[in-house]
């Protein structure tokens, strides 16, 4: 169990020795962890969200047209108690205890929160099954790793709002984890680690699914590698409508050379007297 004052010796240890769960977790590396963290930190925690304006949120997650009932809070702006404990999962102490478990060295933590935070979702909301974006354009950092602490004290399955990890080979849902209160859940970020929450949350009136979402980082972006902002996937076992433009969109992006794609944008930008520097750093 982590407090804000765990010695880095004991995290490290703590993280060497369920590396080998980790690492050999299906359908990709992941890792379950309850209780966490000292649950009198996680309730003063849990009382600042209860408390929150949500007017004050820094983005609404929308696909398009579709309103995933999705919010997101950067720390300060929920309170003190969050703000110190995400500042903790960013430190240097527990950032050691992420190497030790998934054997990634030099992981960075994004202080701008880009996409992370606290989240909030209301009734109806939902996440496609995804794989996420895999470079921090702002820092130029490549995305290793998401962490995923939950807020929901007494969840009933009936409400729904299960992370589901999806094995990409056969598009079929592989495990589904219920966002219980103090439940942690760490897994590897790449184009093979497609999860979602894709059930529409059924919770009651006055009911949301809350939970803390961090993103770390290595300075390992190739300038040749390919960049890609979220990629959602669906198949007849996704509940999910089907979107055949994405899919198609997906597939030529697969397909097309990054200098040919370069030269398209440019074309773009220079047709709307755009400056070309940005797109060519």
């Amino acid at each position: 169990m982590i407090t804000l004052d765990s010695p880095r010796e004991e995290l490290v240890a703590a993280g060497e020795q369920r590396q080998a769960d980790y690492v050999g977790n299906r359908p990709f590396a992941h890792i379950v962890l309850d209780d966490f963290v000292d649950p009198g930190v996680l309730d003063g925690v849990l009382d600042e969200v209860d408390a929150l304006d949500r007017s004050k949120r820094y983005a609404k997650f929308m696909d398009r047209k579709t309103d995933h009932n999705k919010f997101a809070f950067m720390p300060d702006v929920v309170g003190p108690k969050t703000a110190a404990l995400i500042n903790f999962l960013n430190s240097g102490v527990f950032i050691a205890y992420l190497e030790k478990l998934t054997g990634i060295s030099g992981l960075l933590a994004d202080p701008s929160y880009f996409g992370g935070g606290v989240h909030w979702i209301e009734n109806g909301g939902f996440l496609e099954v995804h794989a996420d974006f895999n470079h921090l354009k702002k820092y130029n950092l490549e995305r290793r790793i998401n962490l995923l602490l939950y807020l929901n004290k007494d969840w009933d399955d009936a409400y729904n709002g299960h992370l589901e990890l999806w094995d990409r080979p056969s598009m079929t849902k592989a495990k589904a984890v219920a966002p219980l209160f103090n439940r942690c859940v760490i897994f590897s970020t790449t184009q093979e680690s497609l999860h979602g929450h894709p059930v529409p949350l059924a919770a009651p009136p006055g009911r949301a699914r809350r939970s803390i979402a961090l993103y770390y980082y290595t300075n390992t972006w190739n300038p040749d590698g390919q960049a890609h902002s979220t990629l959602y996937h669906v198949s007849r076992n996704n509940p999910v409508r089907v979107k055949p433009l994405r899919i198609v969109r997906g597939v030529l992006r697969d397909l097309i050379p990054p200098i040919f794609r370069k030269a398209v944008r440019a074309v773009k930008k220079a047709r709307r007297g755009e400056k070309l520097s940005e797109l060519w750093d």
